[in-house]
């Protein structure tokens, strides 16, 4: 997230403004044979010997059924079964000199593609790109597995192959088989449906946790290695739920001048929630491997930092900074002052190549456990991307991250949470259900509708650069162009209600005014899943509806196809300039006034609001807030030991200030600038 080469510049890929569309459902089967991947899974299984059950789950704890165009995860998995293929120079942190790249190359953990395309007799390039000999190989190989276990045997018990999935897990340690294994599982018991393949629950089903022993694998469970971890304030670390496998590796707290005590990194020290609160959870990618990063955070010159990392491989979770300490995470302090950071291996122009479902499942159990102990909302609006935080003044709007991308699936991460995005409508409002959206007489103009197209349907296009230190097989590092047609979480937002319509131009990347671009990080021309904004217009077609929604201070219009329908009314809190004033300014921080500061902080480090000089809210226009206005605050940490005078203290002001969903990102407007009210 830090590496100054993770901004994609618009000239190297802008492209005209009417080149993206709407991407049509997929409806192509996939799997090579009759059947598509149902037919090839059922084969499999009666080939194999695997329940068909727990091979379908097995698979979707690896790929949720998506075999990503043939391209590999972080760990090498390609294909529906994750079936890997790896050396000594794709694995983060690990110089791929002679000695240690047989060693890799050796590991038959690093490298089941090979093996499984043994046991059924084909070519390695063709298990990993054909999805039907990847499913065959990869129930050949879980089977081999069992056998091993069960002396050449295999049973029709589902149950009974637990320890044979821990084993495909490739995990090294008994918490990260035992986690993987549970998951899979759970499917088996609850079932799992997606995209027209399912898996019928079979609640029945026992399983031994035991049987791991037999695995022979190393590390203590995850509940002791949290009870052995302490931070420096002597808090027992990681703060995660039991049965997630986690540890903690401190990020730096060291001075980089030892002359000077506020010359410090990663983080600031404080008392969170007893003075600054938490509310919010921010989402991000690491642009870069798991061990690189984590290492990162321990170099004090790095000034970054994040609560958790999660590695894409297995899901395993790292800890870097206390939950009551402040992360500098976002480039925006009033957002990171009250947030706690996820971030998630890899590089968000690959989209799900990198973002597996073990981190999704793994990131949910976290975010779930995290918003019971601060009392977070389970919803979007609390829940938010890296690319949805604003700079921390006008100059860096451009500099602003924009992980984890157009590729993160937000409708199955709030899915996991247990909190899906859901049409719904304000009380004592005669309409009843979605079909209202769209009919004539019905007008929705005031109202709101959350952001919700078909993930999987929304097969999309983006321009964007791979990475320098790239080391994904297959690519280019450093080759910018169009990315291959994928899975996106975005709707294209146009300047009027037709698809040849120029992009929204966002006046931050484009000062000349020109029209937006399909490059993944001109974020100004896109709604996100899961945003919501208040209605200012509408079309009604033959193809679908266009609807024109507030955005960043003006009109911007969006299609929903009938065949990926994005926006489904909603309900929110809402604010609209207060009567008589034309137009109201916008902030990029809520910020304390200058009044509230006491002497000696205001004299050393006085941050007022600041405004977003580009950006304007004029009369009658409506925007959707995160939650109640909130006094402007500002954590003051200037000492690495805390012996500044006023040192670590919590400046509170009486402005008040509500955060909205202004454009693609959000902002903070003066609660005396505004009306409010339930919509």
């Amino acid at each position: 997230m830090w590496a100054a080469g993770c901004a994609l510049t618009l000239a190297a890929t802008a492209v005209v403004a009417a080149a993206p569309t709407a991407g049509a459902a997929a409806t192509a089967q996939r799997g090579g044979s009759g059947g598509g991947l149902p037919g090839a899974f059922a084969a499999a299984a009666r080939e194999s010997g695997v329940p068909l059950n727990v091979l379908e789950a097995l698979a979707y704890q690896e790929s949720a059924w998506n075999d990503h165009g043939g391209a590999p995860s972080t760990s090498g998995g390609y294909g529906i079964m994750q079936l890997t293929e790896i050396s000594a120079a794709t694995l983060d942190g690990l110089d791929p000199d002679s000695a240690k790249a047989a060693a890799v190359e050796a590991d038959p953990r690093l490298n089941t593609a090979r093996a499984a395309a043994r046991l059924i007799g084909a070519d390695v390039a063709d298990v990993k790109r054909d999805d039907t000999l990847n499913i065959r190989a990869g129930a050949a190989l879980l089977a081999s597995y069992a056998k091993a276990l069960n002396g050449g045997r295999t049973s029709a018990d589902a149950g009974a192959w637990y320890a044979a999935v821990g084993r495909y897990s490739g995990a090294a340690d008994t918490a990260t088989a035992k986690q993987f294994a549970d998951r899979v599982f759970n499917g088996v018991r609850a079932g799992i449906s997606v995209a027209g393949l399912a898996v019928a629950a079979d609640p029945a089903v026992r399983t031994d946790p035991a049987s791991l022993d037999a695995l022979h694998l190393t590390g203590p469970a995850p509940a002791a290695r949290a009870a052995a971890a302490k931070a420096a304030d002597g808090t027992a670390l990681p703060e995660c739920p039991t049965d997630l496998n986690c540890d903690y590796v401190p990020a730096a707290l060291a001075l980089n001048n030892p002359a000077d005590l506020s010359s410090y990194g990663n983080y600031d020290p404080a008392d969170r929630p007893n003075h600054s609160q938490i509310r919010y959870i921010t989402i991000h990618d690491t642009e870069g491997g798991f061990a690189g990063s984590v290492n990162w955070f321990q170099n004090p010159a790095a000034y970054a930092s994040a609560h958790y990392v999660i590695r894409s491989a297995d899901g395993h979770v790292t800890q870097t900074v206390p939950t009551q300490d402040i992360a500098w995470d976002s480039g925006n302090w009033s957002v990171y002052q009250h947030a706690i950071s996820i971030e998630h291996e890899g590089w968000a122009i690959h989209g799900a190549a990198w973002y597996t479902e073990a981190q999704y499942e793994t990131t949910a159990e976290l975010v779930r456990y995290l918003a019971k102990k601060y009392g977070i909302p389970l919803d979007r609006q609390h829940i938010f991307g890296h690319d949805e935080v604003p700079g921390s003044k006008d100059a860096n709007q451009t500099l602003q991250h924009w992980d984890p991308g157009p590729y993160w699936d937000w409708s199955h991460f709030m899915d996991l949470l247990g909190a899906p995005i859901l049409p719904s409508f304000p009380a004592g409002s005669h309409s009843t259900d979605a079909a209202r959206l769209v009919d004539p007489s019905f007008n929705p103009l005031g109202s709101v509708v959350v952001v919700k197209p078909n993930f999987r349907g929304n097969l999309q296009v983006v321009s964007g650069c791979t990475e320098a230190n790239d080391p994904t097989p297959g690519t280019t590092p450093g080759q910018c162009g169009e990315q291959p047609s994928q899975a996106s979480n975005f709707v294209w937002l146009r300047t009027a209600p037709d698809p040849a319509a120029p992009l929204l131009s966002e006046p931050y990347l484009h000062a000349d005014g020109s029209a937006g671009t399909d490059s993944a990080d001109d974020w100004g021309d896109k709604a996100v899943t899961g945003q919501k904004f208040v209605v200012a217009d509408r079309r009604i077609t033959r193809d679908g509806v266009w609807t024109a929604i507030w955005y960043g201070g003006r009109e911007a219009w969006f299609a929903s196809p009938w065949t990926n329908f994005a926006a489904l009314p909603s309900t929110a809190g809402v604010v609209k300039p207060k009567a008589g004033l034309a137009s109201i300014p916008v902030y990029a921080t809520a910020a304390p006034e200058a009044s509230a500061y006491p002497q000696p902080i205001a004299d050393v480090d006085l941050r007022t609001p600041k405004l977003l000089t580009k950006y304007s809210i004029a009369a009658g226009q409506g925007y959707v807030t995160s939650g109640p206005a909130v006094n402007g605050e500002y954590w003051y940490a200037r000492n690495i030991d805390g012996s500044a005078p006023l040192d670590r203290t919590e400046v509170v002001g009486t402005t008040q200030f509500y955060l909205i969903q202004f454009n693609h990102r959000m902002a903070w407007v003066n609660a005396a600038d505004v009306d409010f009210s339930q919509s």
